[in-house]
């Protein structure tokens, strides 16, 4: 029986060299042979593309294609554009996968006909330190049938899934060649990988899900998905506008609602503690109050903070939700405060155990 394609698809842009390496190598050293390993330059200024092409000339699985810079979501797309696999991973250029990834997981689903799509455990990676995400709600090898993968596409929304991303993920590349599944270019800013997600759900017949955790998450305090600015503000907005659309005609479109105002609600949480009044942001504390009011003023993010019902929320985070209702500001901003220095802390003794 002839055995499948993978095609491994790794956007690059300002990748670390250490890191690019590291996640390219971790792809050439799966124990899963049959793979297609699509680099994608996307216009980046500095050596990634050199390395890239290095790495091409040695190993005849990898395929670099150099374009203009137009973001994660384009770049993913470029990718997809030129697979030929059975089978399409997407993997971010500053993280890394276990050797038997691409193994296990498609053994996972070799007993089922037809499946659409494999998913695994993703781990937050701090320098040498693991964090696994828990998935509390779900199996190892658990499978899941049409109506299964309409309760999945509910979970997309819950924070606290974490299966709301493109990676740590096989696709099927004839399912997403017959609905015309491709990444949104307009997103950016880490939202785009739920947008997709969205549509991808829609009409899966079948999946499955390892309780593994093979993928690495390299996870920075400092990067544009860990802290929150007007522009990735805007960037969010128009995401949960485009999927607030999608459940507007929506069959399941009660229960999709609910969701998605839980999961704005810890987006407010977020763009208030780690945006606002972040004790770093620029203004004083009028000015803070006056921008983050601003963004509470847009019509969903109106709507989702008076929806009463929140989902799994943390004591600490309902705290500050309530805090936010009532316009307690002094209050979030000092949460703001203890937050930032927790992390500076946490920060401070990581690099004291790499030395």
């Amino acid at each position: 029986m002839k055995r499948p394609l993978v095609s491994v698809i790794v956007p690059v842009y300002k990748v670390p060299e250490q890191y690019l390496r590291k996640s390219i190598e971790s792809i050439q050293k799966q124990t899963f042979t049959e793979l297609e390993i699509l680099l994608i330059d996307d216009g980046s200024p500095d050596r990634c593309g050199n390395i890239c092409d290095e790495y091409a000339e040695r190993d005849k699985r990898i395929n670099v294609i150099h374009k203009k810079n137009g973001g994660l979501a384009s770049a993913r797309n470029a990718g997809f554009y030129a697979a030929t696999g059975d089978w399409i991973m997407f993997v971010d250029g500053d993280d890394w996968i276990e050797a038997d990834m691409c193994e296990k997981m498609l053994d996972a689903g070799a007993s089922r006909e037809n499946l659409q799509l494999i998913m695994c455990g993703i781990c937050k990676t701090y320098g040498e330190k693991y964090e696994p995400y828990k998935y509390y709600d779900f199996e190892d090898k658990q499978y899941f049938d049409k109506k299964g993968c309409k309760q999945l596409q509910v979970k997309l929304l819950d924070f606290n899934s974490w299966i709301a991303c493109a990676y740590a993920k096989l696709i099927s590349r004839q399912y997403l060649k017959k609905f015309n599944i491709i990444h949104d270019s307009e997103l950016r800013q880490g939202i785009e990988g739920l947008e997709f997600n969205m549509r991808l759900f829609e009409n899966l017949a079948s999946a499955v899900f390892v309780k593994q955790w093979f993928y690495h998450y390299m996870y920075n305090d400092e990067s544009i998905s860990a802290n929150v600015t007007e522009e990735t503000n805007k960037y969010i907005i128009v995401a949960f506008e485009k999927i607030n659309k999608f459940i507007l005609v929506n069959d399941n479109r009660k229960e999709l609602k609910k969701a998605l105002y839980n999961r704005i609600h810890y987006v407010i949480i977020t763009t208030a503690i780690s945006g606002y009044f972040h004790p770093k942001k620029p203004g004083n504390y009028k000015e803070k109050i006056l921008l983050f009011e601003r963004f509470l003023d847009n019509p969903l993010i109106s709507q989702a903070l008076q929806y009463k019902h929140t989902v799994k929320m943390d004591m600490i985070r309902k705290l500050a939700f309530v805090l936010i209702k009532v316009r307690c500001y002094w209050g979030v901003s000092f949460m703001a405060y203890l937050r930032y220095y927790q992390k500076k802390e946490k920060q401070r003794l990581n690099n004291r155990e790499r030395k």
